[in-house]
């Protein structure tokens, strides 16, 4: 009887001459290549999230200090840039409501609607309403002012946070800046 060589063989045992795989041998070697590429897919996935949240997070800390920067710097007039620290006097109205008086007399105002930040400054018309920073659709934009307590000084520092957050792959990412800025001729 001739010896036939078959790449499988299923049911008879090999004998030590013979080559070739089992059947079962070669479903555990492609299972476990298969468990490993999982296992390598999962790594992948999950260091490509963590780096999308960290791009995220880098990106809104670079917008909080931009929108700070507006904020110091101040807002664009008809008669130049005003800058807050020029401020004579200052009312907080609510903890996103700063409204303050230049040299000029007229009230300044900067607020926060929903995500955008306001600036409200005199023109040669009365008063115009000016959009320094929206935030994108998914993005909470938190802007708060706060003084010192129990300050008695002639001059007064105005305490200022903006916050920016969002949800990027299931993660917080957030952006924030403080600053505090002195109010040069408050009266106490």
């Amino acid at each position: 009887m001739a010896k036939t060589n078959f790449f499988l063989k299923c049911g008879k045992a090999r004998s030590s001459n013979e080559k070739g795989f089992t059947l079962a041998e070669l479903l555990v070697a492609i299972g476990l290549s298969a468990l490993f590429t999982g296992f390598v897919f999962a790594a992948l996935i999950s260091s490509r999230q963590i780096c999308t949240s960290n791009t995220a997070n880098q990106e809104l800390q670079q917008t909080t200090n931009v929108v700070m920067n507006k904020i110091i710097k101040g807002g664009l007039e008809p008669g130049g840039i005003f800058r807050l620290s020029e401020a004579t006097s200052y009312t907080i109205a609510s903890i996103n409501d700063l409204h303050f008086f230049g040299t000029d007399g007229n009230e300044r105002r900067y607020f926060q609607t929903g995500a955008s930040l306001m600036y409200r400054h005199p023109t040669a018309n009365g008063t115009q309403d000016e959009t320094l920073y929206t935030a994108p659709t998914g993005t909470t934009l938190t802007l708060r002012f706060w003084t010192l307590a129990g300050s008695s000084y002639t001059n007064i520092a105005v305490g200022i946070d903006v916050g920016l957050a969002r949800v990027v792959n299931g993660r917080n990412a957030s952006g924030s800046a403080t600053t505090m800025i002195n109010i040069r001729n408050h009266v106490t």
